[in-house]
C-alpha cells in the first residue's frame, strides 16, 4: 500500500516496521527457529545453507527475516523479477512495423546471473569496512520458473555448486495446489537432495495481534507528525472487530487499524465503513434502529461463528423473509469453509428425513450428485468451497415442505469420491 504525500511516495506501514526482535508480533518459537538457522548459516558452509520459509499471507515471514538478519549483521539482497513493459514498446508488439529483437535475455538467465554474481561479487555501494555477511532472498519467483520446475531445479543446482552465501526462499501458502509455489517447486525429493531446511509460519494469534496494535498506538502517540494523520486510540469494540476480522493476518490487521484511525485533510475522522450487506443507516422505526445498532457491533463485516448443529438447522429449516432467506446460503457457507467435505457428508446422511415431498428429495439428490463430482476435482481446493455453496443453496431451495418434529442428526457417511 503506497500513497503520495508532498510529492513523495511512502509505504503506509513504513513508520511502524519492527526495529528489534522484541517488536515482532510473531510466535517466539518461530523467531527462535529462524534466528538459530541464521546464526548457524555463518558458522557452517554458507553454500549448503538453503532455507524455505512458508506460511499464510500476512504471517510475518518477510518482516521477521529482515529484522533478525539486520540484528545478526546480514546484508540482504532480494531478487526482483524484471518488468517487461519496456520490451513491449521496444518491439512495437501488435503493430504492423514490429521488429524482432534477438538480444532479449530470458528470465532464467537473469535469475542465474543474480544468484551467481550477488553471491560472488561485492557491491560498490556497500560499506567495505563493515564486516557483513550476504544473505540472498527470493520471494518474487520468476514467472518462467513457476511454469517449469525443472528449470528452477537446474538453477538451484548451479547455485549450490558456485555460491558462497546462504539463500532464503519465501513462499506463501495457497488454497489451490496448482498455484502453491512450495508444493510445485519444492517437492520432497528436492528438499532431501538439496538438504533444504523448512520453517512453517502459522497465522498470528489474537494476543500477538493486540501486541502489534498496541505498538502502533504507542508510536502514533509519541510522534507528533504521525498523530496529525491518525487518531490516538479507536474504540475498544472497533479494535476487537479488527482483530477478529483479520483472521490471523498481521498485515491486514495493521492496515485496517490504520484505515480506521486515518483522518481526512480537514482533520476530521473519515466516515465509518459501509456494511457489506448494503443495509441503510438512515432513521427508521424504533425496532429497525435497535436491529441496526446490534448489527453495527461488527463494523468490519465480520460474520458470526456458527456451530455445526446450528448451521445444519439453518440449512434444513430455513426461515423466509420478504422474498428471500433470513440467513443467506452464502453467509452460512462462509462459516464452514475449513470443512466443506464434512458438511456435505452430513447433508448426504440427513437430507432424506428432512423432506416430506419425494420430488424435493429427488431434486436434492441430483444436486448432491453434481456436488460430489465438483468436490472430486482434487487439483483445486477452491472447487470444494463452490461445491459446498451449491449444496447448501440447493438444500434450502428444494426443501419446500420441511419435516416437523424432532429429527436426530445422523453421523456423516463416507462418500468414496471425497477420499480420492
Amino acid at each position: 500500500m503506497q500513497r503520495k504525500r508532498d510529492g513523495k511516495s511512502a509505504d503506509l506501514l513504513e513508520h511502524f516496521k519492527p526495529v528489534q526482535e522484541a517488536d515482532l508480533a510473531i510466535h517466539v518459537k518461530k523467531i527462535e527457529e529462524l534466528k538459530q538457522w541464521l546464526t548457524a548459516a555463518k558458522k557452517l558452509h554458507p553454500a549448503t545453507q538453503i532455507l524455505l520459509v512458508t506460511g499464510p499471507s500476512g504471517s510475518g515471514k518477510s518482516i521477521c527475516l529482515q529484522t533478525l538478519a539486520k540484528a545478526l549483521g546480514y546484508s540482504l539482497h532480494e531478487w526482483t523479477t524484471p518488468v517487461d513493459i519496456d520490451l513491449f514498446y521496444d518491439d512495437k508488439f501488435d503493430f504492423e512495423d514490429r521488429e524482432e529483437k534477438k538480444g532479449r535475455r530470458p528470465q532464467k538467465a537473469l535469475f542465474d546471473d543474480f544468484l551467481y554474481k550477488t553471491s560472488r561479487y561485492c557491491s560498490l555501494f556497500d560499506n567495505a569496512a563493515a564486516e557483513t555477511s550476504k544473505l540472498l532472498v527470493v520471494k518474487d519467483f520468476p514467472n518462467s520458473l513457476l511454469r517449469s520446475a525443472e528449470d528452477f531445479h537446474d538453477s538451484l543446482n548451479r547455485y549450490r555448486d558456485n555460491s558462497a552465501d546462504p539463500i532464503v526462499f519465501i513462499a506463501t501458502d495457497m488454497a489451490s495446489k496448482s498455484l502453491d509455489v512450495a508444493y510445485n517447486l519444492f517437492p520432497a525429493s528436492i528438499m532431501e537432495s538439496f538438504q533444504i531446511h523448512q520453517i512453517k509460519f502459522n497465522a498470528v494469534s489474537t494476543t500477538l495481534l493486540k501486541k502489534a496494535i498496541k505498538r502502533i498506538c504507542s508510536i502514533i502517540k509519541a510522534d507528533q507528525e504521525i498523530s496529525k494523520q491518525y487518531q490516538t486510540v479507536p474504540s475498544k469494540v472497533v479494535e476487537e472487530d479488527i482483530i477478529a476480522s483479520s483472521q490471523g493476518d498481521l498485515r491486514n490487521c495493521c492496515l485496517n487499524y490504520l484505515f480506521t484511525c486515518m483522518k481526512s485533510e480537514t482533520g476530521t475522522t473519515m466516515p465509518k465503513r459501509l456494511r457489506l450487506d448494503g443495509s441503510s443507516v438512515g432513521n427508521k422505526l424504533a425496532k429497525s434502529s435497535r436491529t441496526t445498532s446490534k448489527k453495527q457491533k461488527h463494523p468490519l463485516g465480520l460474520n458470526e461463528n456458527l456451530t455445526i448443529m446450528h448451521g445444519l438447522g439453518r440449512i434444513f429449516h430455513p426461515k423466509y423473509g420478504e422474498m428471500r432467506f433470513v440467513h443467506s446460503p452464502e453467509s452460512i457457507t462462509e462459516c464452514f469453509l475449513t470443512q466443506p467435505a464434512s458438511i456435505v457428508s452430513l447433508l448426504h446422511s440427513n437430507y432424506v428425513t428432512r423432506c416430506t415431498n419425494i420430488q424435493n428429495v429427488a431434486a436434492a439428490s441430483d444436486t448432491l450428485t453434481i456436488v460430489d463430482g465438483i468436490m472430486n476435482e482434487f487439483r483445486s481446493d477452491q472447487l470444494a468451497m463452490y461445491g459446498l455453496t451449491v449444496a447448501v443453496r440447493s438444500m434450502m431451495v428444494n426443501n419446500e415442505q420441511t419435516a416437523h418434529g424432532f429429527q436426530p442428526i445422523r453421523k456423516k457417511i463416507k462418500v468414496q469420491l471425497h477420499e480420492r
